[in-house]
Parts: structure tokens; sequence; C-alpha cells
């Protein structure tokens, strides 16, 4: 003989798991909407975002060395060839980082301030810093894309302005496109 809560506890059960299956429903929507967003769910790693073939083309043969959100590429000297830094903050925080950045007089002599580019993001740029003390001309690609802060570093070795400004170019491009499939956290 069933007891009189039993039904009243089996529509109870379904209730919770009706409900548990609305809140995923919710959950589902609000994450894809996030991700739309640029807001993204998982750490950005910065050496995922460069292939190994794009890498070997600028930088040489070597791998990349990961430390936290920077991924580098060494190169002969204090120097390194190639680097990738990611900054993940909130939306607002991002995009004030970013202009302050862009606003910054880096030490040293640096060429045309910044050149803005609308490939990469919400908002980049670009700059050379030509060299200091044992340095070699830099060319840096800076963009926004959500919450996301990528700065591309490219020194090459023969400290021509064309090909560190085209390398940092291709690097940049490579990882604004691998950062928009999601490839960050792989």
């Amino acid at each position: 003989m069933a007891s009189p809560s039993r039904p009243g506890r089996t529509r109870r059960i379904v209730l919770v798991a009706a409900g548990s299956a609305a809140a995923a429903a919710v959950g589902a929507v609000l994450y894809q909407d996030l991700a739309r967003q640029d807001r993204f769910a998982s750490g950005t790693r910065p050496c995922a975002l460069v292939s190994a073939q794009t890498a070997r083309l600028v930088a040489g043969p070597v791998e990349g060395v990961e430390d936290g959100s920077v991924c580098t590429w060494p190169g002969p000297g204090p120097q390194p060839v190639l680097q990738v830094q990611v900054t993940r903050l909130g939306t607002p925080q991002a995009r004030e980082g970013f202009r302050l950045v862009k606003e910054e007089v880096p030490p040293g002599k640096t060429g045309p301030m910044t050149a803005e580019l609308t490939d990469f993001g919400d908002e980049a740029f670009s700059r050379i810093r030509y060299p200091g003390a044992g340095r070699r001309v830099t060319s840096e690609i800076w963009f926004r894309r959500g919450d996301v802060v990528v700065a591309v570093r490219y020194a090459p070795v023969d400290g021509d302005i064309d090909p560190a400004h085209a390398g940092a170019y291709e690097v940049a491009t490579e990882a604004a496109a691998r950062l928009r499939q999601g490839v960050s956290a792989k």
C-alpha cells in the first residue's frame, strides 16, 4: 500500500528535474551569449595562438616557451625574436588598459606612435620600436577582442623594419583568427 505522501513526493522530484533541465538550458544560452561577446570561459594560452609552422617562418626552428601569459621564441642574445602576450580582464578594464598602452610613450626611440589597424578585433594598433643599447628593431601589434588583449612583438635578427612589421602582422593575424575560433584553451 502506497503512502499518501508518495504522489506529492513524485511530483516534487519531477518538478526538481524539470527545474534542473530549465536551469541547464538557461546556462547554455548564457554561455553561448558570453562566447559571442568574446568573454572566453577558459584561460587563453599564448603559445596556442601561433601555429608551429608560422612560428618557424617568423622565429626559426625553436619552440615557444610559455611562462604564464607570455609565450617567447628565444633568439640569439638577451632579446627574444618573437613574443606573444595575452591578458584577460573584464571588458571595461581591457578597454581602459588598451587605451593606456596605446597612449604610453615607451622608453627609447619609437617610430610612428601608432598606426590604427582594423583586421584583428574590436581595436588594434601597431608601432615600431627602434633599437636601444643591445636591442633590435621591434614591431609591436596590439589588439583587443572583448575582454582579451594580445600583444605581438617581433624583432628579426637582421633588424630590418619591413620584415619586422610583416612578421608581427602575420603572427597577429593568425593569433586573432585562432582566438576567434576558440583555439585559445588548447
